[in-house]
Order: C-alpha cells, then structure tokens, then sequence
C-alpha cells in the first residue's frame, strides 16, 4: 500500500510540474451512475457515443486497470471584459494552441517520467479525441466536481482547463470524487443570454450561442441580432466568466473584426493554423460581420 501511494503521489507530482492544475485516479470501469449521466445527456448531433464505452477503460487500452484523468488550464488567468466597439468575444479555448497537441505532449512527457520507474507499462492516452469520456472521468477521480452548466470545475483553477485522459495497465487506488461547492449558486445558468440552461445541467444545444458559432450553415436573422448584440465570434463563456470560480481575470478574449472580414486564406493559416479554432476561414468571416452588425443576407458562406 505505502508503494502504491508513492508511485500515486509521484505521478501527480510529475504532472503538477508539467503544468497540469488537476490530477485524480479512478477505476478502469466506471458505475452506472456515470453511464446514466451520459444516457440522459442532451448533446449535439454532432457529438455520438456509446455510453458503455464511453466508461471502460478498455475501449482506450485493452487490459487497462487504471485511469489518471488530468487537467490543464488553457491560460493562468481569463478574462471578463466584454469586447469594445470594433472587437468580438473569441474564446481564449479556440486563441490557444491546439490542445491535442499541447496537453497530448505533456501527456507523453508525463508517461516518460512514470515509466522510468515502471519500464514494463502500457498506456495509452487522448484528449478530446478517443472512445472514453474525459468528463465523467475526471468527475470519478476526483480532479473536479460538475458545475450547474455542466463543466468540470477544479480547484482553484475553475473550469476553463482541457482533459485528458491516461490508461494504465497497473492498478491504482481509486481517488474520492469531489462533492459539489456550486451551493445554491445560479449565476452560470443566469448569465446565459439564450436561456440555454432552463435548469441547473440541462443544456438545450440549440439555443447555445457557442454553437451557432460553430454552424456552416445558414443562421437565422434571430440568431443573427443575438450573435450581433453580444459581438461574438467564437465561442461564448457567458456561463463560465459568471462562475466564482473563474473570477481571477486577465487579458480578454477578444479579437478586432475589421482585419477578418476578408481575411486571406494565407493569413488565416498564419494566425489559426496551430489553434483549436476548427471551423475554417469561411465561418470565421461570417461570424465576424455578424459580429459587426452588418446586415442580414451578407454573410452566407459561399
């Protein structure tokens, strides 16, 4: 037992130093109770998956026996300035670099440190982009607990952080999920301008600002006036900037329009290229002249 609580604590001290602000053991399988939240989950069309793979370790690393869920934290401070006249709000999520990459690597650091101690370990790891879920695993580990919107809050990082998860093939105690210090607070579901949270973790995607962002097809002029009002680009956060929990604010998320109306395709690169903004140069103008104001029926992708 004391072995394994060193070998714990080294590789939650190995991946502190890597930067990530979250680290929690968990089973290789998940209980139902996690299953059923991914049952009962509203999620965009986009978004499928197998609730039952989606909890078993194994659908990442065929004879897996533990996980390390894992946080890191996009930048160290947020901002909640909304934009100026002439700026949109782009999420500091899709400014940074792209996070497969960036936490992957950290990931593949951290496994090289643990396996100078344990040369024989399989693992195998993903972030965002595997058959586990990063969310209810880091729920079970313990590294955050579920805020009211549905985002996994660490603490005293808040919930503007990626996940990864690391599937290990040695078994580990199970860490203790975290209960909820949200209490009777309601500003994340208040803050939200669509009424997309019409109760405490039920999200209705289709009213999500977030995502009409991320549409390639044509939006309504009622999402248009919301989109403009709000001068969005990308991305939304009104129900994370309003958290407690994330109020230790720097620079903003904002970008100039001007510059995107008609951005080059060869600038586009240059300036998104290695970003997690995935939706191409096409919507990204879009959205910028919506964001400006300009008038329905002038910012159809063609």
């Amino acid at each position: 037992m004391a072995i394994e609580l060193d070998l714990k604590q080294f590789i939650k001290d190995q991946a502190r130093a890597l930067g990530f602000c979250g680290a929690g053991f968990a089973g290789a399988r998940l209980g139902s109770e996690y299953t059923r939240r991914l049952q009962v989950a509203i999620r965009p069309p986009y978004v499928r998956w197998e609730p039952e793979a989606r909890t078993n370790a194994a659908s990442l690393l065929p004879g897996a026996r533990s996980v390390l869920a894992l946080a890191f934290p996009y930048r160290e401070r947020m901002g909640l300035q909304l934009p100026a006249p002439g700026q949109g709000y782009f999420s500091p999520f899709a400014q940074a670099p792209d996070y497969h990459s960036l936490v992957g690597e950290k990931i593949e650091a951290l496994i090289s440190k643990i396996s100078q101690q344990l040369p024989d370990l399989r693992s195998a790891y993903q972030v965002d982009n595997g058959p586990c879920s990063e969310r209810v695993w880091a729920l079970a580990a313990g590294v955050g607990w579920q805020g009211k919107n549905n985002f996994i809050i660490v603490p005293d990082a808040g919930s503007f952080v990626w996940l990864g998860l690391l599937a290990l093939d040695i078994p580990l105690e199970p860490d203790q999920p975290l209960a909820s210090a949200c209490g009777d607070c309601t500003r994340c579901l208040e803050a939200c301008p669509t009424n997309a949270y019409p109760e405490a973790n039920r999200f209705l995607w289709p009213r999500c600002m977030a995502y009409w962002t991320t549409d390639k097809g044509e939006l309504s002029e009622g999402q248009c006036r919301m989109l403009s009002r709000h001068q969005i680009v990308y991305g939304c956060d009104y129900c994370q900037l309003a958290c407690p929990h994330n109020l230790v604010h720097g620079e903003p998320g904002t970008v100039e329009l001007a510059p995107l109306f008609d951005i080059s395709a060869a600038e586009f690169r240059r300036q998104f290229g290695d970003t997690a903004f995935w939706r191409g140069r096409r919507v990204l103008r879009r959205n910028a002249r919506i964001a400006a104001g300009q008038p329905p029926g002038t910012f159809l992708i063609g």
